[in-house]
């Protein structure tokens, strides 16, 4: 069979993601195909993308496949199939790849649903927007999710920020989607989206089909945090600048520990940091006409939301940022006047 080498080179991309590191589980390192897809599984996430003129069913090593067609100069290969090998031709050149003719992922795991729910384009911009506030610390394990509410509030949490964003309601029950997962989701046009047995699915115009499970426990509820009222300002333009040279001497093994000290008074902000390599100072000035305040906060995740914005509302250990469709929190260690 002739196969655009293009096409089929895209769909493999697609489906990389849901390649393991290493083979734990028989086949998960292979791309699968059934017939007219090829699909890949590695217990967190499967995906699958159809191909045009494909027509294979079996499971072929995928680091060799991938790197020989991506080597290729020729439009166009074609795929002979034998009783254990895949032979690819393209122009002069031919290979084999070994071929195992039955597929042995457990992808019985789960069934695609006959019934789908179009979703909000917003889905996945919150997604992404979220979930650089999830945590990375495993003993909480909640929190190394975003958080996707059935009334269609995105979240995302880590105990020193919360992140928030509105969208339409979907039309499934509230998930909690690893945000390991949940990056892979970002560069896809998910258009429909379907629950399963412990797994979520999305699907894109294009046909991909985005699997993945759903962690089984309940998210914590964030609503208190957002009622803030405080002084209303807008930190300095160059705030981010300053934050990436305080995070050199803020390095810690641990974020709680990461910490920049920040004084606003007399329409100045100065900032101090840190640590035995040494120390940075830094000064902007600022709208602050208010009793004197200090604080002391994770320079990476100020700097993270100053991308967004510089408004924000000084409240009670806490700084408030908000947008048209999303609001974030982050925690400041002490406040003083």
């Amino acid at each position: 069979m002739k196969i655009d080498k293009a096409e089929l080179l895209t769909a493999l991309e697609v489906v990389k993601p849901g390649l393991a590191n290493k083979e734990i589980i028989e086949q998960s390192t292979s791309f699968a195909f059934m017939g007219d897809r090829v699909v890949t599984y590695n217990d967190e996430i499967s995906i699958s993308h159809p191909v045009k003129g494909l027509n294979i069913t079996g499971a072929i090593r995928a680091q060799e496949f991938y790197q020989l067609l991506n080597k290729s100069k020729k439009a166009e290969i074609e795929l002979v199939v034998t009783d254990n090998e895949i032979q690819i031709s393209a122009g002069k050149e031919r290979a084999g790849i070994t071929l195992a003719q039955e597929i042995k992922l457990p992808l019985d795991e789960f069934t695609l649903p006959d019934k789908w729910h179009s979703v909000d384009p917003e889905l996945l911009t919150a997604i992404k927007f979220c979930a650089f506030s999830c945590s990375k610390d495993m003993s909480k394990p909640v929190l190394t999710c975003v958080h996707v509410r059935k009334d269609g509030i995105i979240e995302g949490c880590d105990n020193s920020r919360i992140t928030r964003y509105k969208i339409k309601p979907l039309a499934v029950k509230t998930l909690l989607i690893p945000v390991s997962s949940a990056m892979h989701l970002t560069n896809l046009n998910i258009t429909e989206i379907a629950e399963g047995a412990g797994w979520v699915h999305l699907k894109t115009t294009e046909g991909t089909v985005f699997s993945c499970r759903v962690f089984a426990d309940s998210y914590p509820d964030t609503n208190k945090f957002f009622d803030v009222e405080g002084i209303e300002m807008k930190l300095p333009k160059n705030l981010k600048d300053i934050l990436d040279k305080a995070g050199i001497f803020a390095k810690r093994d641990f974020s709680s520990d990461q910490l920049t000290t920040i004084t606003l008074a007399d329409n100045k902000m100065k900032l101090r940091t840190e640590s035995d390599a040494g120390w940075f100072e830094a000064e902007g000035n600022i709208r602050y006409t208010h009793e004197q305040a200090s604080f002391s906060v994770n320079p990476a995740f100020l700097k993270e939301i100053c991308e967004k914005t510089q408004a924000c509302i000084l409240g009670d250990r806490v700084l408030k940022f908000e947008g048209d469709n999303w609001q974030h929190i982050v925690a400041l260690l002490v406040r003083t006047r």
